[in-house]
């Protein structure tokens, strides 16, 4: 079902005109898991987009499986992803890493003093069983900073194309609404583009999180309509229960996705 907005502007009413790069304290590095693939260069570029925009360095980590395959490959695809950070954001702190072992977990453990964690989507042909989908289940089960899945393709990914594309917070009416909300309201005033709140239609609007007027959707293939049009779609924590079809919109999502941690405990 096509979502659909409830009357009121709520679009052009959300345009944050706030400055772009205020260097604040920031918990560490964007981190962004590199492998030997060509479409994961769009999350590295992604990554060195928001790295540079939030005034922090940027770590490209390989996971290598042991080996001396693996060994020889490393190297290799360290050197191309930091020659993809250096074109977009020539200025950049940028350090890389090669630890061993399973790649989900390595990354989840350095997830603990990183501003963002970013990984690669998968591409249209990929094989369903790919080692990405173990990874990103993985992460998404123990990381402790937001998670980006970048799909391979995407409009507005480069640094030399950026995207007037609105930011979506996809809100479920849930205690994990308002730092999705906060999440997705960084992200627009750092990009200066529109946010859109999004709200499941059996949420009533007294219980929506933030300003009202805002667009509905009634499943998921709704919000992934919304997200056609979105640079950054912002979500919660992906739980037991949502977890066949989120990961569904996150290995084939149509824009970038981030997902929110959960609180501490």
């Amino acid at each position: 079902m096509v979502a659909r907005a409830v009357p009121g502007p709520a679009v052009t009413a959300s345009v944050v005109p706030s400055p772009l790069v205020p260097r604040t304290r920031s918990q560490g590095p964007v981190v962004v898991g590199v492998d030997g693939s060509l479409g994961v260069l769009t999350a590295v570029s992604w990554a060195a987009c928001e790295a540079a925009r939030r005034g922090v360095g940027l770590h490209l980590v390989h996971v290598g499986a042991g080996g001396e395959q693996g060994a020889g490959r490393g190297p290799t695809v360290l050197r191309r992803a930091r020659h993809t950070a250096a074109a977009v954001a020539p200025d950049l702190s940028v350090s890389v890493a090669r630890p061993e072992g399973a790649a989900g977990p390595a990354l989840a453990a350095l997830s603990a003093r990183a501003d963002r964690l970013v990984v690669g989507g998968r591409r249209p042909g990929d094989d369903p069983r790919a080692t990405r989908d173990h990874t990103l289940a993985s992460v998404l089960a123990s990381a402790r900073c937001p998670v980006v899945v970048v799909p391979p393709r995407r409009t507005g990914a480069w640094a030399s194309t950026p995207s007037a594309r609105p930011v979506v917070a996809m809100l479920r009416g849930t205690a994990g609404d308002a730092r999705v909300l906060a999440l997705a309201a960084d992200a627009a005033r750092r990009h200066r583009v529109a946010l859109l709140r999004a709200v499941p239609r059996t949420l009533r609007p007294a219980t929506a999180v933030g300003a009202p007027d805002p667009v509905v959707w009634d499943d998921l293939a709704g919000v992934r309509r919304l997200a056609l049009g979105a640079q950054l779609l912002v979500v919660g924590e992906v739980g037991p229960r949502s977890a066949d079809e989120m990961h569904g919109l996150l290995r084939r999502g149509p824009c970038a996705v981030m997902v929110a941690p959960p609180d501490p405990a």
